[in-house]
């Protein structure tokens, strides 16, 4: 597969590149792990009648490989963009590999990777350790985490003196259990403490086990572990309207400047796979399956659901949400207090698709104002 492929060259590269990043690598990035495979096929997307035009596309596809920091089911989107050929109708043949934690920065600086979808907190932390990134589209503008329990956790209330887990101190798993704790009014350096354990399925293992006693996790496996005996969800934020930078896409800003019309490709096919995601369940629950390798119709279609509803239909890079992650970030590192958000941001592709009409074009009616 495609995608196993390009994760073998990319924990190839790994290794050296570390060493530019300097702190930005610290803590040891997994190896990237193979991606789940999303050969391109099915029905290219087809936008209403009034749509603008599509940009002719080149006779042969340009190549480009995304690295991904989760596999959550914030990445579904582009897996439906893989299944039903919206990147292929749109000139592009992409590839994805898992790049956790700091090795998605990684693979930009190896030239393993021309785009990285994460947390903004893991950008951010490259970008403070000198990195030149720029965020170009946002497919989840706010905190899409639960706060689950296990058996010593059966309140708000008790949560005062436990351990929670977090992926690595400073990512966005960390960043916002911090906010969490602090939004029920407790003091999120006092009052709890935090423990290194991983990405989400290590943590959700931790908290089964008993190793900590409760955990931030995405939607998904909040609904697989809020089910289970003697574990519960705490506080679910996928309910509340809070800017957060959840899932963006940065690139190097080189490529950005360099690779104008690829990139304008790339936020057409985005827009494209969001109103498909968003208006057609069958298509949107079925990339869910597909890249979470989930196995229960139910719970697929709920996952769905609650993502449906956290897509922008108009992506974009969210200055609120991200400066969000920067006070936050800033609060332990000086180098991250010294970030201009604004500097940060290119906007002008989604721009350029709203202006023109395509992005409501897609939606029945047009876009309702968020």
């Amino acid at each position: 597969m495609k995608w196993r492929q390009a994760s073998h060259r990319l924990a190839v590269a790994l290794a050296g590149v570390c060493l530019l990043l300097g702190a930005a690598c610290a803590g040891g990035a997994a190896p990237p792990a193979p991606g789940p495979s999303g050969a391109a096929g099915g029905t290219p997307a087809q936008a209403s009648a009034a749509a603008p035009a599509a940009p002719t596309a080149p006779a042969a596809p340009t190549r480009l490989t995304f690295a991904y920091s989760t596999t959550s089911s914030a990445n579904s989107l582009v897996q439906l963009a893989q299944d039903q050929g919206i990147f292929r109708a749109n000139g592009l043949e992409v590839e994805m590999v898992h790049a956790p934690g700091n090795a998605g920065p990684a693979a930009l600086f190896a030239g393993q990777a021309q785009l990285l979808i994460s947390g903004c907190s893991e950008a951010i932390s490259a970008i403070a350790a000198g990195a030149d990134l720029v965020y170009v589209l946002v497919n989840t503008n706010r905190l899409q985490y639960v706060l689950a329990g296990g058996p010593n956790v059966t309140s708000v209330a008790e949560i005062p003196g436990k351990r929670f887990g977090v992926s690595r101190f400073g990512t966005s798993s960390h960043l916002a259990t911090k906010f969490i704790i602090k939004q029920l009014g407790l003091d999120p350096d006092r009052d709890v403490s935090y423990v290194q354990v991983g990405n989400t399925p290590e943590r959700v293992s931790a908290l089964l086990a008993g190793s900590i006693d409760g955990s931030v996790l995405t939607v998904e496996e909040g609904l697989i572990v809020g089910e289970m005996p003697g574990m519960r969800i705490l506080v679910d934020m996928t309910k509340e309207n809070i800017p957060y930078c959840g899932n963006g896409w940065f690139m190097q800003r080189e490529y950005a400047r360099d690779n104008a019309e690829v990139i304008r490709r790339t936020a057409r096919a985005t827009v494209e796979a969001t109103a498909r995601y968003k208006t057609q369940k069958a298509e949107g629950v079925a990339a869910v399956v597909r890249f979470l390798g989930e196995d229960d119709p139910n719970r697929a279609e709920r996952i769905w659901e609650i993502r449906s509803q956290m897509f922008p239909a108009k992506p974009y890079p969210e200055p609120r949400g991200l400066q969000f992650v920067i006070d936050e970030a800033g609060q332990d590192d000086e180098r991250v207090r010294r970030i201009i958000t604004q500097q940060l941001i290119d906007d002008r592709f989604v721009r350029e698709l709203d202006q023109n009409g395509f992005i409501d074009s897609l939606y029945p009616g047009g876009v309702a104002p968020s």
